[in-house]
């Protein structure tokens, strides 16, 4: 299989330096040996009741919170003072779904013909929401909902129906798994060869995976939840054919990465960058904890009938299950609960997504609070992971009446502002206030693309700052308009360890577009932020969040508007400065 249309020696790949030896080769030699040893292997994926239906897989009786009811021969059985074992079932309601009634109670057509269609293969009772949780009576389904991530965790299995799968696809993503298992491809790995990592793991681009991923099942908020709570989690076609979650999610990691890269196209394997986030925030999911910011990475770039599914659908993984789904409450509300609970947790990682809220129209108690549409809206997550830093127990809370609790720490009062510059200009006054490369990169780009020792470690580099920056401020004044091959370092030249900092660069052109930018100082930092309507004496605070070299995000607050925020950036602190005490105060 020729991925590049390479003919003899005649080579359009791209070269890359293979882990062992450092022999320089091309990339279709490399992998059409590590394809070549895949085949070999001569394995083929089981079809999941023969791995479900064995004794070994069997769950013992958990502390899980367990449904009510489930499906067995036809029939609904009482789940809740039995520890039966039971399949869960993830799916895509129809679009315009039929409903009958059966047993006394509404049902979908189509949830019965799923229960016919696997009951054929497995004596395991299933449950299928549209069956078992009564549509019709209002409080029992919110008490079934509050348990929906219990139901998914204490199941035997997970069966995530996928139609769009078919054999071609078992042996597509088995192949493409096992390619990066090899040594091709863990070469191109310490490379940070972006271009490569994707060829090898999408098979070129291969048509069989651009159907997978346009399934709908992909698309909404509540199968996310659904496939990652449980490590016995299958895809599965109409056919039974079956694939292990995990392999899907892990070839899906180098597609994303490539995706966020990318120099001009904004859609891989048919989709935008921001759905390829979407499923590789996915594979964080399975641990024990997810943190809510890296939740709202993936399931509020998908979609959901009703706006509060929006926060509902993720408090499984979160382990916010305290709040109770009222679908009663204003939107608003609902948005400002989830994170005030996270908050009151100690997990304030959905702070990095607050420096997307435009605080000139966010409404009352809204102007630190996210909101699905405007991290829909972003490409890409930043390679940087964003923590929650630990703070002390404050009692007193200042502030507004309503609004979001957060913690600060002040740096003092801005003793120095620029006027409003483009990006040119704002690069040259941080220089002339003596900030080296490293600095300058991290306060515009640290944020949106990532911090510039993190693209050292994902580009196989090290102090690639300055070739960021010339890159980046190249792409945007138009003196450097390099095409997609050049970028891929495809043909004859060697893709050499450090070279990938080129795709992060296009990622920061595509940044500011365009805005006025205002550089603030204070005695503890400074920061970079986009220009806002305020006026008067404003100070920078600390926030609770940093990278994991300590790096923070500050807030700018203005006297005139304390209890509102004007601005968020990153902040680079003043070696000899310190900070105030850890206050806490509720943003309206």
């Amino acid at each position: 299989m020729n991925i590049w249309a390479c003919q003899g020696e005649r080579h359009q790949c791209g070269k890359m330096i293979q882990r062992e030896g450092n022999a320089i080769v091309p990339r279709c030699r490399a992998y059409m040996r590590d394809q070549k040893t895949v085949a070999e292997r001569e394995t083929k994926y089981l079809e999941w009741y023969q791995i479900v239906n064995t004794e070994s897989n069997v769950k013992a009786a958990t502390t899980y919170s367990r449904p009510q009811n489930c499906i067995r021969d036809g029939k609904l059985v009482d789940s809740m003072s039995s520890p039966e074992p039971y399949i869960a079932i993830s799916y895509v309601w129809d679009t315009c779904p039929l409903f009958k009634n059966w047993h006394g109670r509404r049902v979908t057509e189509q949830a019965l013909r799923i229960a016919a269609r696997l009951s054929k293969n497995t004596t395991y009772a299933l449950w299928i929401d549209a069956i078992c949780i009564n549509q019709d009576d209002e409080p029992v389904k919110m008490v079934e909902l509050a348990k929906m991530a219990d139901i998914y965790r204490g199941a035997t299995a997970v069966l995530c129906l996928v139609p769009e799968i078919e054999d071609t696809t078992c042996q597509i993503v088995e192949n493409g798994a096992g390619v990066m298992d090899l040594e091709g491809f863990r070469s191109l790995e310490d490379a940070g060869d972006t271009h490569g990592m994707y060829m090898f793991a999408s098979q070129g681009s291969n048509e069989t995976l651009q159907k997978l991923f346009g399934s709908r099942w992909w698309t909404r908020a509540w199968t996310f939840q659904e496939a990652v709570l449980n490590r016995a989690t299958f895809l599965v076609g109409e056919g039974e054919e079956t694939i292990p979650i995990s392999d899907v999610l892990r070839i899906s990691r180098p597609i994303c990465r490539r995706a966020a890269t990318q120099n001009k196209h904004d859609s891989l394997l048919g989709q935008r960058s921001s759905f390829w986030d979407s499923v590789n925030s996915m594979t964080e999911a399975v641990k024990e904890y997810m943190p809510l910011g890296m939740a709202m990475s993936s399931v509020w770039r998908r979609q959901s009938t009703v706006t509060h599914d929006m926060a509902y659908s993720l408090l499984g993984v979160c382990h916010l299950e305290a709040i109770r789904p009222d679908y009663r409450l204003p939107q608003e509300k609902v948005f400002v609960d989830l994170v005030e609970k996270a908050s009151s947790k100690g997990d304030f990682s959905w702070l990095k997504w607050s420096y997307l809220v435009d605080r000139d129209v966010a409404g009352e108690g809204m102007s630190m609070v996210p909101v699905p549409a405007t991290v829909s809206a972003t490409r890409a997550s930043a390679i940087t992971e964003w923590r929650s830093a630990k703070v002390p127990q404050v009692s007193l809370v200042r502030g507004a009446d309503f609004g979001v609790c957060i913690p600060h720490r002040s740096t003092g009062v801005v003793r120095w502002q620029s006027q409003p510059e483009g990006i040119q200009g704002t690069i040259k006054t941080l220089q002339k206030l003596s900030y080296g490369p490293e600095e300058i990169w991290n306060l515009l780009f640290g944020l949106h693309v990532g911090l510039a020792c993190d693209i050292d470690r994902a580009a196989g580099g090290s102090g690639l700052a300055q070739a960021l920056l010339n890159l980046a401020t190249g792409y945007i004044d138009g003196t450097l308009q390099l095409e997609d091959s050049v970028d891929d370092l495809v043909g004859e030249k060697p893709y050499t360890r450090g070279y990938g900092f080129t795709a992060y660069a296009s990622m920061a052109a595509k940044v500011w577009n365009n805005a006025q930018l205002i550089v603030m100082r204070s005695q503890g930092g400074t920061t970079v932020v986009r220009t806002n309507s305020e006026t008067g004496q404003a100070r920078l605070h600390k926030l609770p969040v940093e990278s994991y070299r300590g790096t923070c995000l500050c807030l700018v607050v203005h006297d005139n508007t304390r209890s509102r925020a004007s601005a968020m950036g990153v902040m680079v602190e003043n070696d000899k400065a310190g900070s105030g005490s850890w206050q806490v105060t509720r943003f309206s």
